[in-house]
């Protein structure tokens, strides 16, 4: 058996800790383009769509946790209501803190391609999520006013929105 030569062209690929941050990026033999170099700022139009996509998913999360409550035979009177709304809040909640905290975004964010430029630490997550949630009730508006460069969801989570296209390939 006679040996191989190497591994596969396709896995000589450079890493990203590889280049140099200083350089300007190059062009490698998969990408069209060039290199692409940082992402863009992110519109608030698209920032606003994504915090609409999480007004859907927390409505979505309250009608579940009321047709839950009607499925078990509540009669779903105005208390119930309530307490049936508060735990769609709280999952929706729990929800939009984890996808903040593990991939920069909430899932309206993740959505329309929109993420944080750097990881947020716990304490920038728990405030940036309840002034999400208590925002949602007038569409997000709060979080969109913008002064010196930044708006207000940018400087509660710490950095810059940034707009990711997705891959062609991916």
């Amino acid at each position: 058996m006679a040996p191989q030569a190497g591994p596969p062209k396709q896995l000589e690929i450079p890493l990203r800790w590889d280049h140099d941050p200083g350089a300007p990026a190059r062009a490698t033999e998969g990408e069209p383009g060039g290199g692409a170099g940082r992402p863009g700022r992110a519109p608030l139009a698209r920032l606003w769509l994504g915090i609409l996509a999480d007004l859907g998913a927390i409505l979505l999360a309250v009608g579940a946790c009321w047709t839950l409550a009607a499925l078990a035979g509540a009669s779903l009177r105005a208390a119930q209501l309530v307490a049936g709304g508060v735990a769609g809040i709280e999952i929706g909640g729990v929800l939009l803190a984890a996808c903040l905290w593990g991939w920069r975004g909430s899932p309206g964010m993740l959505l329309v391609g929109l993420t944080f430029a750097r990881p947020i630490s716990f304490a920038r997550v728990v405030r940036l999520s309840l002034a999400w949630i208590g925002s949602l009730p007038v569409a997000g508006v709060p979080l969109l006013v913008r002064r010196s460069g930044l708006c207000v969801a940018e400087r509660l989570g710490g950095s810059a929105v940034s707009s990711h296209s997705p891959r062609a390939g991916a």
